[in-house]
């Protein structure tokens, strides 16, 4: 049904839930199929890594103007450059390895925002971001995959 994609898709572009919830919650709540859980997933997250990368920079100097948001942003920065030292140390390849584990604090926002405070290319980021989300919805799929087909062995249905 166009609608439970549409919701996949925009829940995909959430920096909470990014496409590591979206696939598990598109095939088991759902029941999608995985080609189209990954594929909307997959669209959806790497469609908010455009506006981040482009804009992000605009909107750090209107942030930066109020005392409160200058704060925030400057946590959230330190949390990042903490959280990047992969990024850093191996520049694209590291934003790949580093948006490519589905863990939390890893994926395509923070790898873009890890990004920009790096300063790298925004067209190579997008790349690097692209590659790095297709190796994680891989391992989300055959994870989700494999739990589901394990609790249907046992006998328990979803």
């Amino acid at each position: 049904m166009m609608s439970e994609q549409f919701i996949i898709l925009f829940m995909s572009m959430l920096p909470v839930t990014e496409l590591r919830l979206t696939i598990p919650y598109a095939i088991l709540e759902f029941d999608l199929h995985p080609t189209t859980a990954f594929t909307v997933s997959l669209i959806g997250n790497f469609l908010i890594c455009i506006p981040i990368v482009y804009f992000f920079r605009y909107a750090e100097l209107v942030l930066n103007k109020y005392s409160l948001t200058s704060i925030i942003l400057k946590k959230i920065y330190s949390r990042t450059r903490s959280k990047s030292l992969l990024i850093n140390k191996y520049k694209y390849l590291g934003l790949i390895i580093f948006v490519g584990i589905p863990a939390p604090v890893t994926g395509a926002w923070t790898g873009c925002l890890a990004s920009h405070l790096f300063g790298f290319s925004r067209k190579k980021t997008l790349i690097a971001v692209l590659f790095g989300l297709i190796i994680s919805a891989s391992i989300v799929l055959i994870i989700t995959l494999s739990f589901h087909n394990l609790l249907n062995y046992i006998g328990y249905e979803l």
